[in-house]
């Protein structure tokens, strides 16, 4: 089964670590944003995935054919940003008429995907929300979909569209689209993928809908170290490495080559490959490959790789009710 993934945002919030690291590539819980979902859509069936890439592209192409080498992988470049049925569109030469994925690649998510393919109708992932109009979302009855709306001004629906699409033909997929980009139709100065949808909709292709259980973001530091913690909380990642007089609090994610040396690490600490923990204290951090921390005591923080930290140790004679920050 075919899966679209476009992964071309520049992941501008997540500066100055995305300055070299792709956004999809930022390590969590033992995984990578798109390991996660590629271990997802793997264990549906999915073995053919299209890249859509932008920024550090072939970085993303790279490491999805070394981590993932028995899926077919393809990719297209967007030049410009004119919206996510352009994007999707990139792949039109890779999607033939059978079942085909989109998943957006800067979410994470626990779901059934089973419920995503259909050969009676196309799906939709939703989740309710509190502000819907930050999302597109979907107006259903007794979930046949209605309507299709891309952040709507006034409420309609709470039922957020969180970025998992399943089409029954990919192909028939690719002609809504083509024909919205030649009709120059815009929402918010992009062509939207669901407004390609609403198209099929009007011409009687019938979509249906499905809650997925968790739904994660991963677009800013602080939910990207929230969804972490999730993670971890529900048993990803893994603990190995040499550990000689340290401390781990778990529920942690350490590679199996990371070196901890008189350090207390964890709780909510994901530490990459080549990484070196020495006379420190780390926790809720994401630490990338090959980084080095040196007598620091560092908490709710996002290290990329092959950084160095050190800090030097003081003494100190303090009395009662004092407060010090070093």
């Amino acid at each position: 089964m075919h899966a679209i993934i476009p992964v071309a945002g520049k992941g501008t919030r997540m500066r100055p670590l995305t300055w070299s690291v792709p956004k999809v590539l930022i390590r969590l819980a033992g995984n990578t944003v798109l390991g996660h979902i590629i271990d997802e859509l793997t264990a549906s069936g999915v073995d053919h995935i299209s890249l859509i890439v932008g920024y550090l592209g072939n970085e993303i192409v790279k490491w999805t054919r070394t981590n993932y080498p028995d899926i077919q992988v393809d990719f297209a470049v967007q030049e410009r940003m004119d919206g996510l049925a352009s994007a999707v569109y990139l792949a039109s030469p890779m999607t033939d008429d059978g079942q085909t994925m989109v998943v957006l690649g800067d979410t994470l998510f626990r779901a059934d995907l089973s419920l995503a393919l259909s050969d009676e109708s196309n799906m939709i992932a939703v989740k309710r929300v509190k502000d819907p109009r930050r999302f597109g979302v979907v107006v259903h009855d007794e979930g046949s979909v209605k309507r299709l709306v891309e952040k709507p001004s006034e409420f309609i629906s709470d039922l957020a569209i969180v970025g998992i699409y399943g089409f029954s033909s990919g192909s028939i997929l690719m002609d809504a689209i083509s024909r919205l980009i030649d009709s120059g139709k815009q929402t918010r100065g992009e062509f939207q993928l669901t407004d390609a949808m609403q198209l099929m909709l009007e011409e009687g292709r019938p979509f249906g809908c499905f809650e997925v259980e968790e739904w994660y973001d991963c677009g800013k530091p602080e939910t990207v170290l929230e969804t972490n913690r999730i993670l971890l909380d529900s048993g990803k990642g893994s603990t190995g490495g040499d550990h000689e007089s340290a401390v781990i609090v778990p529920p942690v994610s350490i590679d199996g080559d990371v070196k901890i040396i008189s350090s207390i690490v964890g709780p909510y600490v994901s530490i990459a490959s080549g990484s070196e923990i020495r006379g420190s204290i780390v926790s809720n951090t994401i630490i990338g490959c090959g980084t080095t921390l040196r007598n620091v005591h560092i908490r709710d923080s996002i290290i990329g790789n092959e950084a160095d930290i050190s800090g030097t140790a003081v003494s100190i004679n303090a009395g009662s009710s004092c407060r010090i920050e070093i």
